[in-house]
């Protein structure tokens, strides 16, 4: 199971960043507070408040940040998610049954990923656009 927000001890429930505090995040211009920033917004508190934490809070809270984002937490872990599909080579030609089964196992990673992780996993991941997947995935579910 992919975890969505990890409790720390004493400090609260960590949790990803919304959209509103990552574009904040990367306007500051201090890369310290930076760094911390992801942590401290995580956990809903400000940077000054993060800043009062014990050196041993903040790597507990640093810990859970890494673990809540690491590239394996957003990795499905049920087998079938672990085989990847062969993808075609640029501008290869695929018959219909070969676009339904590539669309089927994206529909299953895509059921296995949290809300908003599936785009990432496309563009970092699969190697193939965004749009052609969802043809892949139509195709998928108009043979079923």
């Amino acid at each position: 199971m992919v975890p969505i927000e990890i409790e720390v001890e004493g400090l609260g429930i960590m949790r990803h960043c919304n959209d509103w505090r990552v574009h904040r995040i990367r306007r500051m211009a201090d890369r310290q507070n930076r760094a911390i920033a992801w942590a401290a917004f995580g956990l809903g508190m400000t940077l000054q408040q993060f800043k009062k934490l014990t050196s041993e809070q903040q790597r507990a809270a640093m810990d859970a940040h890494n673990r809540l984002t690491s590239p394996s937490a957003c990795l499905p872990a049920s087998p079938a998610a672990e085989q990847q599909p062969r993808l075609p080579r640029r501008h290869e030609r695929l018959s219909k049954a070969e676009m339904a089964e590539l669309g089927r196992r994206l529909l299953r990673v895509k059921a296995e990923l949290p809300r908003g992780h599936f785009l990432p996993w496309i563009e970092e991941k699969s190697g193939i656009s965004y749009s052609q997947a969802l043809r892949w995935m139509k195709v998928a579910k108009e043979a079923n």
